[in-house]
């Protein structure tokens, strides 16, 4: 029996100079962003879409493919493949937490304390705090849950000497707020980058997603009001359920080329 094919699907251009993949992984975005495939609906076969759009099945397998590898579809054994209608967004314009984001957001967060040590600062991370090689700094190790699913590992770098006996404090909630309140330390300044990894097996078991599944990596060092670096923070986002906003200004875009290992 035929099955009805949206019409957004229905406008593949064999002859365009765009590839037939590229142009399905387009119109199933396209679906997606618009909002009328209902949720929990799983899309058609890769046998209904090769008939119903009369393209063959590997192009079909291969939009699919991508769509999934970049977090935008999920496929579920013995129930198809669905659409992933949601989000969680991030801005990486201002200072604010995760705990912020969410509450901003309506979306319940929680924090699941997996690890809290001092060690010696590696020669990376003293460099982006401005410490002496081996100087002490504390490391906080956090699951962060969105609505009751696991989001993002966080490990955060702090500068021990603004921040001694952290350790013993609540770390399961607001970091920010603790700085804020404890230490009465104030944020003025931070950068920030972002790369596209693949979940090692230690990642991919506590965010629950498959191993070599695609991740957001984001560094962030934040700085004092006195210019001095308080923090150094690793983030491990499912590129499924994860995004981050980036406000851009002006035309004076520097570009820096990353050394190996760093």
């Amino acid at each position: 029996m035929a099955i009805n094919l949206p019409v957004s699907l229905q406008t593949l251009n064999p002859k365009g100079d765009t590839p037939l993949y590229v142009q399905l992984k387009e119109a199933l975005l396209s679906l997606l962003h618009s909002g009328d495939w209902p949720e929990g609906r799983p899309l058609p076969s890769e046998r209904e879409l090769s008939e119903g759009l009369r393209v063959s099945r590997s192009t079909v397998r291969q939009a699919i493919h991508e769509l999934e590898l970049e977090g935008w579809l999920s496929r579920q054994q013995g129930r198809g493949t669905f659409l992933v209608q949601t989000k969680v967004e991030q801005p990486l314009e201002m200072i604010t937490s995760f705990s912020e984001n969410m509450k901003q957001a309506g979306i319940r967060a929680e924090s699941r304390l997996l690890a809290a040590a001092l060690e010696a600062a590696p020669p990376r991370i003293s460099k982006a705090l401005g410490l002496r090689p081996n100087s002490v700094i504390a490391v906080i190790t956090r699951l962060r849950i969105a609505d009751g699913l696991p989001l993002m590992v966080e490990r955060s770098h702090l500068n021990y000497g603004l921040v001694p006996g952290i350790l013993e404090r609540n770390l399961e909630g607001s970091l920010y707020e603790l700085l804020h309140s404890a230490y009465r330390l104030q944020f003025a300044q931070g950068v920030e980058s972002l790369e596209a990894l693949i979940a090692e097996p230690w990642l991919a078991k506590l965010l629950g997603i498959k191993r070599g599944a695609p991740v957001l990596y984001t560094e962030r060092t934040v700085f004092t009001d006195t210019g001095v670096a308080l923090e150094f923070t690793q983030r491990y986002g499912r590129a499924d359920k994860c995004s981050f906003r980036v406000t851009l200004h002006g035309d004076n875009t520097q570009i820096t080329v990353k050394e190996a290992g760093s």
